[in-house]
């Protein structure tokens, strides 16, 4: 047998031989001598407690040896017990330090960690720059966790510049890796078309994804899906069974859209305004403006609860305040017609411009109105022609006539692109906006093709027009 086998064989035979406290001790001298990997082996026999007694005094002060010896995740050990004091001081500060020391010697957990911690801000003071940096440090070593929670900060537009197509790719980066709080946020704003092109049937397919996987406000957005028939066959049984098990395990927005079936009397739900009504207040104390909205619309009227109009405007109020972009406009209405509250068309203004950042057409619209006339408001036109370019296409045909007439004051005659919107404006039903159609075909010198818009505008009680259907038929 060739000496050096023999020796080999010699040595592995002893270390059989050793005793645990043996095999310990001889880790402990290599480990003193610099062996960082001993280091790692020795405390993880003192955490597994494998033939010693388990020690997590010992186990800290190995991962620590490990660390200085260069074992970046023996660094991420030791912060963790740095953090909480497990087998040693807690000392949240010096945890930051030994996670960015970790971080930096490559352990994307390291970052990711730390990222959650700056987050949070309870042990170690909060620093929402610094997560997000890290954050996407951990999503390009590829920590699906980071990159959704990343995607969730383009999404809100904190810390970091709003960019929601930017988050829809780190969401769907996240979810592709089984994130489920990612594919829950990417199918919400599937659903709206933010980010991304709309999408209803993926947005089903995610929520209903993240649904299996116990995430319940994901539950809730598949409900709703069902609900509505969103991407998927309507099934109003099965949503409120969703609804219902979310909002019995907690989520508001579970509630929410059981309120609206018990209200509508739908998907086997009883129709029980008053059951409806204390579920909108449940959505409505767990923060959701819809929920504050929704029971104001039942107050006001008595359904389900005795009728309380203050109470009413005071939910609105509430409701605006946790930004429902409904809520905005009609307590902008309010203000703007004054009785329940004083008339004040400052404030309403302002009102309307928060539902119109918030999405509501309707507060775009009204917005522009005032701005148009200079309504206690600074007179902007341009800005009305913004606004009314926005609503036009968002389908408000009344806003396509009222964006045509100041074309045409501008350019004195009709125009091309005049006659197109107030052609949007008759297909959605405004007669003045046919009469102006009706007006140009006979400026054209084509009085049959205006005679059919004249018509319109005159079935509509329109007088001019009326008058114009009687002389072209003479």
């Amino acid at each position: 047998m060739p000496a050096r086998i023999a020796i080999v064989l010699l040595l592995a035979a002893t270390a059989v031989a050793q005793t645990p406290s043996e095999q310990a001790e001889a880790l402990k001298d290599s480990c003193n001598d610099g062996a960082a990997a001993d280091c790692v082996r020795l405390a993880t026999l003192y955490v597994e407690g494998e033939g010693l007694p388990a020690d997590a005094e010992k186990a800290s002060e190995f991962f620590e040896k490990a660390c200085e010896l260069g074992d970046a995740p023996s660094c991420l050990e030791y912060a963790r017990r740095r953090r909480v004091g497990e087998g040693t001081k807690k000392d949240p500060k010096r945890a930051v330090l030994l996670y960015q020391q970790a971080c930096a010697g490559g352990v994307a957990a390291a970052c990711a960690e730390l990222a959650g911690a700056l987050e949070e801000g309870n042990d170690i003071e909060k620093h929402l720059g610094q997560a997000a940096e890290l954050h996407g440090k951990a999503c390009e070593a590829g920590i699906a966790a980071s990159c959704g929670r990343l995607g969730a900060m383009y999404e809100i537009g904190s810390p970091v510049e709003k960019d929601e197509a930017r988050a829809a790719q780190l969401l769907q980066k996240a979810c592709e890796a089984d994130d489920l709080p990612s594919c829950q946020r990417l199918a919400a704003m599937l659903r709206e078309g933010r980010g991304a092109a709309a999408d209803l049937a993926r947005a089903a397919e995610l929520a209903g994804r993240a649904c299996e996987g116990g995430m319940q406000a994901a539950c809730a957005l598949l409900g709703t899906a069902l609900h509505r028939g969103h991407g998927v066959a309507k099934d109003p049984a099965r949503a409120r069974d969703l609804y219902a098990g979310a909002c019995e395990a907690g989520e508001a927005s579970g509630c929410l859209g059981l309120a609206e079936l018990h209200r509508d009397g739908q998907g086997g739900a009883a129709k029980d305004p008053a059951r409806a009504a204390e579920l909108f207040n449940q959505a409505c104390e767990a923060d959701l403006g819809r929920g504050c909205y929704e029971l104001a619309q039942l107050m006001a009227r008595g359904i389900g609860v005795p009728r309380d109009v203050a109470k009413a405007t005071n939910l609105l109020r509430d409701a605006f305040t946790k930004r429902d972009p409904r809520a905005c406009v009609q307590l902008g209405d309010l203000f703007h017609k004054g009785g329940l509250v004083p008339r004040n068309l400052i404030r309403a203004a302002a009102l309307f411009r928060e539902g119109c950042d918030l999405g509501s057409v309707i507060g775009c619209s009204r917005l522009g109105g005032m701005l148009e006339v200079g309504d206690s408001v600074t007179q902007d036109i341009a800005e009305a022609k913004a606004l009314y370019t926005r609503t036009c296409e968002a389908g408000l045909a009344a806003d396509c006539y009222r964006l045509a007439l100041i074309l045409q004051r501008e350019n004195l005659r009709p125009s091309r692109e005049t006659f197109v919107l107030y052609s949007k404006g008759c297909e959605g039903d405004v007669p003045r906006a046919c009469y102006e159609v009706g007006k140009a075909w006979e400026a054209a010198r084509n009085p049959m093709k205006a005679l059919p818009f004249y018509k319109k505008a005159c079935a509509a009680e329109h007088k001019p027009a009326c008058t114009k259907v009687r002389r072209l038929e003479q």
